[in-house]
């Protein structure tokens, strides 16, 4: 068990502490006078003493479970806040025909933090496209309103022809845009050539 990376503890049929990694002990500061021979929910200040965990480490010997990624947030003494996950699997002894827990424990405090700035960053890079595209859509309604008003108050046929095709094309870019930014208010249609 000590060659192990991720702190393991062993219960017995009660969930008495039979014994822990090096890796457990390391990881919470705790020392073996203190956890073995004990309650699992007797440990550091009762940080497992959550009904829930006690009732799914209750069933796994005679309902031959097993836990898989029971996450455990808290404040262990020593170490601070933590997020644990909780896997769970019952070990038999052939020989002498008896039955334990072995619970490991992975601390995931930092992947969880990492995870809600990672989907913080995504939520703000979501609305700085909204907005982008809120104000290309707003620059191409201005550009092709500003092409028609000019259409239309100038003499030369030919100036206001090519003031049309331009308007038309700002229409089309602003129609592709659209289609690849869906809005979602309410339609946002650009001004029609007249």
């Amino acid at each position: 068990m000590d060659t192990v990376r991720e702190p393991l503890v062993v219960l017995d049929g009660e969930l008495r502490v039979l014994t822990a990694s090096r890796s457990f002990y390391l990881a919470f500061k705790v020392t073996r006078d203190k956890v073995e021979g004990r309650m699992l929910y007797d440990l550091g200040n009762g940080q497992w003493d959550i009904p829930a965990l006690r009732t799914l480490l209750q069933e796994i010997i005679p309902q031959h479970t097993t836990m898989e990624e029971y996450e455990v947030e808290h404040e262990f003494p020593g170490i601070g806040r933590r997020t644990m996950l909780l896997n769970a699997r019952q070990v038999f002894y052939e020989g002498n025909n008896s039955t334990s827990l072995l619970l490991a424990i992975e601390d995931v405090t930092e992947r969880r933090a990492l995870e809600r700035e990672k989907d913080a960053l995504l939520a703000q890079k979501d609305l700085l496209l909204r907005e982008m595209n809120h104000r290309v859509s707003n620059s191409l309604q201005i550009i092709a309103s500003i092409l028609l008003l000019k259409a239309q108050t100038v003499q030369s046929v030919e100036t206001r022809r090519h003031l049309e095709e331009a308007h038309e094309r700002v229409v089309a870019v602003a129609t592709v845009q659209e289609q690849l930014h869906p809005q979602p208010m309410a339609s946002r249609s650009m001004p029609e050539a007249t």
